[in-house]
Order: C-alpha cells, then sequence, then structure tokens
C-alpha cells in the first residue's frame, strides 16, 4: 500500500491474453499478458501528470528477455489512484518446462517530483 506521497506496485502477475487471474502456465505460441496492479497516495497523485511502467519477462530457463514500456498521461486528482496496467506481449517463444518470470519498475512523475516502485510475479511454466 503506498503512502499519501508514494506510488507503488501492490502486485504484479503473469495472466494469460486477456485473462483477469494469474496463469500457472503459458501456452507456447500464445500472447499473453502481465498485469501491474499499481497505487498513488492521495497527495502525489494530487500533482501526478505522467507515470511509465516497464515489465520485463525472463526465461530463467533459457535466459531470453523480453521487454515492453506502458506510458501513460496522467490527469492528477487529490485522490488514492488504484488500477490494474494490462501490457501485452507477443506470442511466446519457449521450450515445454521453461520457467519465466515477470519483474516491472514504476515510475509516477509530479511535477519537478518522481517516485519509483517495483515488482515481481510468481513464475509461470511454458507448456504446448
Amino acid at each position: 500500500m503506498a503512502g499519501t506521497w508514494d506510488a507503488s506496485v501492490n502486485m504484479l502477475y503473469i495472466t494469460e491474453d486477456g485473462g483477469a487471474f494469474t496463469a500457472q502456465k503459458l501456452k507456447i505460441a500464445a500472447p499473453f499478458d502481465v498485469v501491474a496492479e499499481i497505487e498513488i497516495g492521495a497527495q502525489l497523485n494530487g500533482f501526478a501528470s505522467s507515470d511509465r511502467l516497464v515489465v520485463t519477462v525472463t526465461n530463467l530457463t533459457t535466459g531470453v528477455v523480453t521487454t515492453r514500456v506502458n506510458n501513460q498521461t496522467l490527469t492528477a486528482a487529490g485522490t488514492i489512484r488504484r488500477e490494474p496496467i494490462r501490457v501485452d506481449f507477443p506470442p511466446l517463444v519457449a521450450n515445454e518446462g521453461d520457467l519465466l518470470r515477470a519483474t516491472c519498475s514504476y515510475r509516477v512523475t509530479a511535477g519537478i517530483n518522481t517516485d519509483y516502485s517495483w515488482g515481481q510475479s510468481e513464475p509461470a511454466i511454458a507448456e504446448p
């Protein structure tokens, strides 16, 4: 949970394309998503103008890394902002049984101030 002047990634998870729940397994050659559930404290959100989410999915078995960047323009509001940010990934290139993990960095810009957070998902396994 974010403090009043903080931004945080409360949860990061890998899911099937358009899915709503954490995926324990991902289909090889199928697109998938990574979802970051973010929170921006009320004071920071009162001046927030943009955010940037950088998501990296690493195949822990082969070392292959895929990165996507999501930039948004924010409208400042003096309330807590809680929302999921969904990042689309292309079809999974992996071998059966490969272990995958998502990590992210999250930056909120509010005037001359910035705040950072990060997140890490539970692993998922590639399957045919």
